[in-house]
């Protein structure tokens, strides 16, 4: 028998990952698995990083958030013209001061997808859809044919991430499909669901197969997250505060436009671009 934790969108918020680590030690948990967005947006990427190296999680996928890496990288000249991706270039280029060599170039070449065979199980993580790390398809209340998309091929079960929503739907084949929810910015499509807790799933495994599934809401101090955030100068403090005091998404693109807007960040963003980190 084995005890897996399933750890997804941390970013960054190291508060909330000690916790959870803590709780999964609790837990007797066996190894742990990673599906995406360790970093940015919070301000502690690298002890997020230095965190997960002290437990050596055992699969590491692409999120969206880490492929920004890749992107703000090659000055993709998408972002120089969606409000999101300033934000993203911003938060990234952030994220690049603070990060060991080690680390950043550890994240570049994570895969999109990692297939994993436990006891008579076959499961696949990704952060989205197998070929695609961001967007809207998998929202809890997307079609079943995103959801079928998602499971394609033959998984017994796929763990994707992204909404920050604990989730557990199956595909028209009967495949399992999970989602831990976030561990780093709790949120709720309606602020009544919404609770200040980190979010993660145990799987226990066993030579039979799928014995149990504990969605776990780990306790974290948010006013000192919060603080921390604000001690380390996070761009977008407002919107990373205010998400973690209301445990509802904060970065909708018409607030994030304005904010720009307001602080003239387009042409910080292009500058950032264009001397491509240098």
């Amino acid at each position: 028998m084995v005890k897996i934790a399933v750890l997804s969108d941390v970013h960054g918020n190291a508060t909330a990952l000690a916790a959870v680590l803590a709780d999964a030690r609790a837990q007797g948990v066996d190894t742990y698995w990673t599906v995406g967005d360790m970093t940015v947006r919070g301000p502690e990427s690298e002890r997020c990083l230095q965190l997960l190296d002290s437990v050596q999680p055992t699969v590491a996928v692409l999120g969206n958030h880490e492929q920004n890496y890749q992107k703000v990288l090659a000055a993709d000249p998408d972002h120089f013209n969606k409000p999101k991706q300033v934000m993203a270039t911003i938060l990234t280029a952030y994220d690049r001061h603070q990060l060991s060599q080690a680390h950043f170039e550890k994240m570049l070449p994570l895969p999109k997808t990692v297939t994993k065979h436990v006891g008579p199980l076959t499961i696949r993580l990704q952060h989205v859809l197998p070929d695609f790390v961001s967007g809207h398809a998998l929202a809890p209340t997307a079609p079943q044919a995103n959801f079928d998309e998602a499971a394609s091929g033959e998984p017994d079960i796929v763990i994707y991430a992204h909404t920050h929503q604990p989730i557990m739907r199956y595909s028209s084949r009967g495949q399992l499909i999970l989602n831990a929810g976030t561990v780093g910015l709790p949120t709720a499509p309606r602020r009544q669901l919404g609770q200040p807790r980190a979010m993660y799933l145990i799987l226990t495994i066993d030579e039979r197969g799928l014995r149990d599934l504990d969605y776990r809401n780990v306790d974290f101090d948010t006013h000192r997250a919060i603080q921390i955030a604000r001690e380390h100068h996070l761009p977008y403090f407002d919107f990373y505060a205010q998400t973690l005091s209301t445990n509802t998404y904060q970065y909708a693109p018409s607030a994030v436009a304005a904010y720009n807007a307001q602080h003239d960040l387009d042409r910080v963003a292009r500058k950032i671009l264009l001397e491509n980190w240098h």
